[in-house]
């Protein structure tokens, strides 16, 4: 069966659709080529959302930060990123983050019993996640459509195309909440092999609370597994990450029905851009030696390429030339 890495971005808009998949595809191959994994050219293909909400794309040429265009952060490789923060630069944000986002995201501020607070904070702060979660409707085609139904139509359509496929899904950010929500309401007989969420926020009580809340009005539970993956559902944070600011999904969500449990991860997202990091960065997370490995494992078929696999890791072992090594003398 053929394989396909799908992706879905997450909050905010983003660059033109070519942009974003060239720049996925270029942190995922930095990561593949840095760790010594040589995969073929991979089928990918990315689930971009960001012009449901948003009415032009950001673009990467522009230069004045006072147009709404303008992209504050671009993909630049590894080798060509420093930090040049100032001393204690680092140190001060944590804290500034820890004594108020820390508050309003994890201690009970930002929740659905303090209602008023929580919209006010989604509404200035994420207002795609705003979008998403309130009754926002759009005009398609002459008819009304809840952004939230528009935003899930991308990842089910994409993942109804690629049904006869072994699918390994790579969801970023706010699209770890959208995939939970196609997985278990749109298309519980679609399998797929391999969920990788980076930076997810679905360990953030705001999200938990609106799970619990849907499961009281719709007996539907989405603090779970979904029990159509099959083999893994990896969980990828960085400890200064603070989207995924509850690294551990496992400790929120219960297995599948399959006994298929959450695989939580600790990673370093190195992204800088202009000398500044940020650790929540797609970019970043995708070239991490942690995903790269899950890539290849995914890309390995169990007997096909068995002998490719094994005759790889003893050439490595040896430190021989592989032609030397398989030339029957």
């Amino acid at each position: 069966m053929k394989k396909i890495i799908i992706g879905i971005h997450g909050i905010g808009n983003k660059p033109p659709i070519n942009i974003l998949r060239k720049w996925w595809l270029n942190s995922i191959y930095e990561g593949l080529k840095k760790y010594n994994y040589s995969p073929p050219d991979l089928d990918f293909e990315m689930v971009y959302w960001a012009d449901i909400l948003h009415k032009s794309p950001l673009n990467p040429e522009e230069t004045d930060k006072n147009k709404p265009c303008y992209m504050a952060e671009k993909y630049v490789p590894e080798e060509f990123t420093s930090i040049k923060e100032p001393a204690g630069f680092r140190q001060k944000a944590i804290e500034y983050l820890e004594k108020y986002y820390d508050k309003l995201m994890v201690n009970g501020v930002l929740s659905l019993e303090n209602k008023t607070i929580t919209e006010l904070f989604i509404h200035m702060h994420m207002k795609d996640l705003e979008s998403y979660y309130a009754p926002v409707y759009l005009e398609n085609s002459g008819k009304k459509i809840l952004a939230r139904d528009a935003i899930l139509d991308r990842l089910t359509n994409k993942l109804r195309e690629h049904k006869d496929k072994t699918i390994l899904l790579i969801a970023h950010s706010m699209g770890s909440i959208i995939s939970q929500d196609v997985l278990i309401e749109r298309l519980p007989d679609i399998k797929i092999d391999t969920l990788i969420t980076i930076g997810s926020p679905l360990g953030q009580k705001y999200v938990i609370d609106n799970y619990s809340d849907e499961q009281k009005q719709k007996s539907i539970n989405k603090l779970r597994v979904p029990d159509n993956i099959i083999n893994h559902w990896y969980n990828l944070a960085d400890l200064e990450d603070q989207v995924a600011i509850n690294h551990t999904l496992s400790k929120y969500y219960k297995k599948s029905s399959k006994n298929l449990a959450i695989d939580d991860k600790m990673v370093r997202n190195n992204f800088v851009y202009q000398g500044i990091s940020n650790p929540h960065k797609s970019f970043g997370y995708l070239r991490t030696p942690e995903v790269a490995e899950i890539i290849d494992s995914f890309l390995a078929s169990k007997y096909a390429n068995i002998y490719a696999r094994i005759k790889k890791k003893l050439g490595k072992i040896l430190q021989i030339n592989e032609l030397d090594f398989f030339r029957v003398k």
